[in-house]
């Protein structure tokens, strides 16, 4: 059995990780091009300051509002039909942004009602959506893309759209449910979206089972079989686990899997993994410790794994 891991030591790992991650958030918008936010280094630290609040963990809060700016004004431009072709990778970028808006509890409005509107017409008859697989991992796979659309509609469609969203989700869950996908990212949005769409527990852990047996002998999850673990790959598994409610922090797996994280995390608070996608776009330096062209990754596994490791702290209470 592994030995429980303290609420100290993850404290003291995610506390490393936190500002590093919203300072370089701020970096990357500032450093882009269009100004923009993006998956990496800004809708997912908005999930983790989120998170990071409820277990009583200090963030800085002027970068979280810088933050919560930098995704407005995304969702304002890119969420713009008529800019629709000025963007290369525009079908994950509204679920995304929603997500980490709702994380930063920013309300509904015009914007966020295009987002809906524009997410909802890509919808197949099937309940799924196809995704462009243009930046990989960030931005590939069915259904992944298929369980983030869901997710954001359900944030933030309007109630007038109710009985449109529930029909949906019926057609997007019977969908998700029939799927069998080999790759990790795909299982693990498979869970999540199950679990967003209301699946039944058998039928949960049925696609868990699945996830928990390709777990290596290290502790961690690979992003494809041929590769080895990876902080993406495990926090990401880590945290589909816990959010569907399939695995507790207490049980064997979790434990490994932050065990993991912990020993491969470096003494800035980060983790580095290798980039797989070709540039489609010019590089923007965020001054992610100093990973470089794998900047992006890295910055999107610390974010997955930094979530999965403050999920095993209890909520605080004050």
């Amino acid at each position: 059995m592994t030995p429980p891991i303290s609420a100290e030591t993850i404290k003291q790992s995610v506390s490393k990780s936190i500002p590093l991650l919203q300072k370089s958030a701020y970096v990357f918008t500032n450093n882009s091009r269009f100004k923009c936010a993006s998956c990496h280094h800004n809708t997912l630290t908005a999930m983790v300051t989120d998170l990071a609040r409820k277990k009583g963990i200090p963030v800085i809060d002027s970068l979280s509002k810088h933050n919560v700016t930098a995704m407005q004004f995304t969702m304002a431009t890119v969420g713009n039909p008529s800019r629709i072709n000025d963007f290369l990778t525009v079908n994950f970028a509204w679920p995304y942004i929603l997500l980490g808006l709702s994380a930063e509890k920013y309300p509904a409005d015009k914007y966020t009602d295009i987002s809906v509107d524009y997410i909802m017409s890509q919808a197949k008859s099937d309940g799924s959506f196809l995704a462009e697989s243009g930046r990989i991992p960030l931005e590939t796979g069915d259904i992944h893309l298929t369980a983030m659309s869901i997710r954001a509609i359900q944030l933030y469609a309007s109630p007038s759209k109710k009985k449109h969203v529930e029909e949906l989700v019926s057609r997007t869950r019977q969908w998700l449910e029939k799927q069998n996908p080999k790759q990790q990212q795909e299982l693990a949005f498979q869970l999540l979206g199950m679990h967003w769409c209301g699946s039944a527990q058998d039928q949960k852990t049925k696609v868990a089972a699945k996830l928990v047996s390709t777990q290596n002998g290290d502790g961690g999850w690979s992003q494809l079989p041929t590769l080895k673990s990876d902080a993406y790959a495990t926090g990401e598994v880590l945290y589909a686990l816990f959010e569907s409610g399939v695995a507790r922090p207490e049980d064997e797996i979790y434990q490994r899997g932050l065990n993991y994280l912990l020993k491969t995390q470096d003494d800035k608070g980060a983790w580095e993994v290798a980039t797989r996608s070709f540039p489609i776009q010019p590089f923007v330096d965020s001054q992610f410790p100093p990973y470089n062209q794998d900047q992006f990754i890295s910055a999107a596994a610390t974010n997955w794994s930094v979530m999965a490791l403050m999920n095993a702290l209890p909520d605080n209470t004050k």
